[in-house]
């Protein structure tokens, strides 16, 4: 337990602290700010991407779109045409109409339609009656006729079919109904063969960077026009594309590879049923967003190696400022008054250490004089001590204590660590009281108040420690208490009933009740006690009175007289108690005389136990209530 105390402190220093800071406040929202701001500028690339895309293909779909229209109206009169009406008309046996026929449209009709086309590959036309004829011979007729007649099943009179290979040449078939003019039921076809130029020369034109292209895709799902003539007329359809397509005439969506994430953008001509799709990678698109996350990256790393360097510095410079005075303060606690701390800084720090200087001084002064002085009386001496104690108070600066817990209680809030900002509000409040003037007087709920501030300290150092404060705080006001006066007994069970044994404080109980016309207040703990000869001399040196007055504590009923008392040291304990009295504290003695002197007997200390299981202190106080009630008050029984 106590190695890991060690660690979390370590964990906690100012240090750990400021590099926490840095890396929260300042690498934290560098990291996040370049990740959303990658991502936004991505996205933003991405969409440009893609509405221009949108843009080029609707361009380049309306262009297709004009194309075929313009072929849908240069072939349009074709369907009323006498010759070709004559041609429809002719029976398979009529062998000279047939040569007629085709002589005089391969010298008029076909030269017509073909003139300035370059891009007609050549014209088919098929009768229902399996005559055929054709601009050049290696076209074939009927067997046209039966391959392209179920592409135009229902009401569909036009329609672009696919690619096939004409003597090694890649042609586009576009193939349409003839109609009779009397019974508008089909009596053949019109079969149209394309060079792929012109849709090669419009579909070049989308420059989509270095790798990205554009590629046309059928009904069917076969390929009709790609930058990869080897795919043409190959299937293409994928299930995503289909699912897609089923889903939404155009769109786009992002197609996973191994080597690279693609951005595939598609729309469908309602005209010709092609599907035209581009592709582009998605690291080219982010090519440039990439070297300049790179550069944000090695920038925002080379700002933290600095600002962690600096803060390094800055640190290790207030850090060991600390801990030198944190020696120096060991020092004094062993007895070292001659320590120094260097006041040639003008900061905090140097504040700091001219305030620990003054008090470490003014505390050896202090201890001179009590050290030097002897007290006659105990009246004399109780005065003197609060008069030193006072002169202290009045000597250390309150308002730079305060600052200074003010300073380590805002940095607690802003690092959100709640324990040191109760010890630090918890320390003012203690300073607050304890430096109050000794003479005023005050009730028992504002001692309760100031115990339980003190104890929740010691419960921060002490976590096993459990607080038991058990009274009526409606009674408390009435109650009349002296400054100070439970934190002796406190400190007395700390020190002697666990620490001197090596026990971790446990168990510090106090609670109170009504006697008679008094007030018992009792306070408990559950460490080591004292042998029973030394705790009944202490309560025979209670019980004997003190400050100069006669009677004293009594118990079991029996009351107490004026005793004679041995002067140790002019302190007023007892020649057979068996302690120092030079007061170098003050202790259970002062707090018994600080009681008696205020209220006189028969108010005071009584131990009730002390053994191994722990030791129990009561103190009888007056109660304002009984006084104001005006009853004679009764005889005092036990405490």
């Amino acid at each position: 337990m106590a190695g890991g105390d060690m660690v979390f402190k370590k964990a906690l220093s100012i240090k750990t602290k400021l590099v926490l800071l840095i890396l929260f406040f300042l690498c934290v929202p560098l990291l996040l700010f370049g990740t959303l701001w990658y991502g936004k500028a991505s996205q933003s690339i991405e969409k440009n991407a893609i509405d221009y895309s949108e843009q080029l293909m609707g361009q380049i779909n309306s262009q297709l779109d004009g194309y075929f229209s313009d072929l849908d109206r240069l072939t349009y009169p074709l369907l009323t045409h006498p010759q070709i009406q004559s041609f429809m008309k002719l029976s398979p046996e009529d062998q000279y109409g047939r040569f007629l026929v085709n002589k005089k449209m391969s010298e008029e009709l076909f030269p017509n339609i073909t003139f300035g086309r370059p891009d007609i590959y050549g014209l088919s036309i098929v009768s229902k009656n399996g005559i055929a004829t054709a601009s050049y011979s290696s076209i074939a007729g009927r067997e046209s006729y039966e391959q392209y007649k179920d592409a135009l099943l229902g009401e569909r009179n036009y329609r672009v079919v696919g690619i096939e290979y004409l003597e090694t040449t890649p042609v586009l078939t576009i193939a349409r109904k003839f109609l009779d003019t009397v019974s508008y039921q089909s009596n053949g076809l019109l079969i149209v063969y394309l060079r792929l130029n012109e849709i090669i020369k419009i579909c070049e034109k989308i420059k989509l960077g270095e790798t990205g292209y554009v590629w046309v895709m059928n009904e069917e799902g076969n390929i009709v026009y790609h930058p990869d003539r080897q795919k043409w007329g190959s299937y293409a359809m994928t299930p995503e594309l289909n699912r897609r397509l089923a889903a939404s005439q155009s769109g786009h969506f992002v197609e996973n590879a191994q080597d690279d994430n693609r951005l595939i953008i598609y729309e469908k001509s309602e005209k010709t049923g092609w599907t035209l799709i581009s592709e582009v990678s998605l690291q080219e698109l982010n090519k440039g967003m990439i070297g300049l996350r790179n550069i944000t990256v090695w920038i925002g790393l080379l700002l933290v190696s600095l600002a962690l360097l600096l803060t390094g510095g800055f640190s290790l410079y207030l850090t060991q400022s600390l801990l030198h005075l944190q020696r120096l303060m060991r020092r004094a606690e062993d007895g070292d008054l001659s320590v120094k701390a260097p006041e040639r800084r003008n900061d905090e720090l140097g504040a700091l250490n001219r305030g620990f200087n003054r008090m470490v001084g003014e505390i050896g002064r202090l201890l001179d004089e009590v050290q030097t002085s002897r007290m006659k009386e105990q009246e004399m001496a109780i005065r003197q001590r609060e008069s030193a104690l006072q002169a202290m108070q009045s000597q250390i600066n309150p308002h730079f204590l305060y600052n200074t817990l003010e300073i380590i209680n805002s940095y607690a809030i802003i690092e959100d660590v709640k324990p040191i900002s109760r010890m630090a509000t918890s320390l003012a409040d203690i300073f607050r009281y304890s430096i109050g003037h000794p003479g005023q007087a005050v009730t028992l709920l504002e001692e309760i108040r100031y115990i339980r501030t003190y104890l929740g300290i010691q419960q921060e150092r002490f976590q096993a420690l459990q607080v038991e404060v058990d009274v009526d705080e409606s009674l408390l006001p009435q109650i009349q208490a002296v400054r100070l006066m439970i934190q002796p007994i406190v400190e007395n069970a700390f020190k002697h009933g666990y620490q001197s044994y090596k026990q971790k404080p446990s168990y510090i109980g106090i609670s109170g009740y009504v006697e008679g016309g008094d007030y018992i207040l009792r306070i408990e703990d559950r460490g080591q006690g004292m042998d029973r000869g030394l705790m009944e001399r202490y309560n025979a040196a209670f019980a004997a009175g003190g400050a100069g007055s006669n009677g004293g504590i009594s118990r079991n009923g029996l009351a107490g007289s004026a005793g004679s008392t041995g002067r140790v040291g002019g302190a007023g304990w007892p020649s057979d108690i068996g302690v120092s009295g030079s007061f170098d504290t003050i202790g259970l003695w002062n707090v018994h005389q600080r009681i008696r002197i205020s209220f006189g007997p028969p108010y005071g200390l009584w131990i009730v136990k002390s053994d191994t299981k722990g030791t129990i202190v009561e103190m009888r106080l007056k109660w304002s209530a009984w006084h104001m009630e005006g009853e004679e008050k009764p005889s005092c029984t036990a405490l």
